[in-house]
């Protein structure tokens, strides 16, 4: 230590026979020099107690994972309090930070394992860290994260609150929330989990929305749909209206086929393209001739829906339509569609295909065989292969 005050001193003595000037640059670059090394050392211990905590946090949501997942394999009810305690004595303190653990554990579980639902200790596991009336508690906070944290393993969960508590959220202005408690509403309604489709028609719904809703369609309302084609009467928003379209062929909505076919006549295209390709996986060949008619004044995103429609409807009757236009495209995408279609129209498509296959020369004869041996299954060939398993 007194080896540095004299270092120290020494220098003092040195830098005091320098100009102002210079003396004034030493001074600030030791400073900075001192800052730095303090501002290091500090960042150093944050990131060691970050490190610690995020460990700690890991074997904290393990040991949890491990307990509940004991009790919902038992075929032995365990009580409130028996359960509270285990966690107690196996995991951690019960506080205010382990409601998430306790959450974030049965959603991992449950989202791995959904028959795990079932279990007898299922709702005792709930009822003894009184999970619900605390998650419902949040839903209110002021804090964004916890109730887009609330919403998330309401749905995960399948656990049922009051209506009245999420469904203002579907309404807010902030997207996250309102997009979070829309999925949540969803999954956790009984009474009418897609009202807010009926209120607030304006809403946009990308892609990540659109699946998101599907998925909650399919895990919780598959055998109780609603008829998706009637908010589309209601609804200028493009995106919902394209949404419905799909959510009615996805879930084979015949009764809604007049819906969808009068949208052939809409002034957008996409729309247009949703409902032909709609009207094609249910199936209605009786629209096929007007899809023919409608063909050439079409643009090239309405006329590669057309083909795939009508090979979808496999009617026999459309052979020398794609024939004819497979011979006059212009354009490769749909040359290669059309060709497509033609090697799957049995059994004259086929037929043709073949024959037109050993007569084709160079850039047209690679469009013939990368359809005979693709690399992988086109969208067409997949869907065909899907309606053929359903029926």
């Amino acid at each position: 230590m007194n080896t540095i005050l004299n270092y120290f001193d020494n220098l003092f003595i040195v830098v005091s026979t320098y100009p102002m000037i210079i003396q004034i640059a030493i001074f600030f670059i030791l400073a900075n020099t001192v800052l730095g090394l303090f501002f290091f050392v500090t960042m150093i211990k944050i990131r060691k107690k970050n490190h610690q905590n995020d460990k700690r946090t890991v074997e904290v949501q393990s040991k949890a994972e491990d307990l509940f997942l004991a009790f919902l394999l038992s075929e032995n009810l365990a009580s409130t309090a028996e359960i509270f305690e285990r966690y107690e004595s196996d995991v951690e303190k019960f506080n205010k930070k382990s409601l998430l653990t306790v959450a974030m554990a049965l959603e991992n579980l449950i989202l791995d394992n959904r028959a795990l639902r079932q279990s007898i200790n299922f709702m005792p596991i709930l009822e003894s860290f009184d999970l619900l009336n605390r998650l419902e508690d949040n839903i209110g906070s002021f804090s964004k994260k916890k109730r887009l944290n609330v919403f998330q393993t309401l749905s995960n969960l399948e656990l049922t609150v009051s209506d009245s508590k999420i469904l203002p959220h579907t309404y807010s202005k902030n997207t996250f929330i309102q997009k979070g408690s829309r999925t949540s509403y969803i999954a956790v309604s009984k009474n009418d989990p897609f009202k807010f489709f009926e209120k607030n028609r304006e809403t946009e719904l990308n892609d990540w929305d659109q699946i998101s809703l599907l998925q909650q369609f399919e895990i919780h309302h598959k055998d109780n749909l609603p008829e998706f084609s009637q908010w589309i009467k209601y609804t200028q928003q493009k995106s919902q209206i394209i949404f419905f379209i799909r959510m009615t062929a996805h879930f084979n909505q015949t009764n809604s086929l007049n819906t969808i076919t009068e949208l052939l006549d809409h002034d957008d295209h996409d729309i247009r393209y949703e409902s032909i390709l709609a009207l094609g996986k249910l199936n209605f060949y009786e629209i096929e001739e007007k899809l023919i008619t409608m063909f050439f004044s079409q643009p090239e995103l309405c006329q590669k829906a057309i083909v795939q429609s009508i090979t979808l409807f496999q009617t026999g009757s459309a052979f020398e339509f794609l024939k004819n236009a497979y011979e006059s495209a212009a354009n490769t995408d749909i040359k290669l569609l059309l060709a497509e279609s033609l090697y799957l129209y049995k059994p004259q498509g086929y037929e043709y295909f073949k024959s037109k296959i050993q007569k084709e020369e160079g850039f047209n004869k690679l469009i013939l065989q990368h359809v005979e041996n693709p690399l992988i299954k086109s969208e067409l060939t997949e869907v065909m292969e899907q309606m053929a398993s359903v029926a």
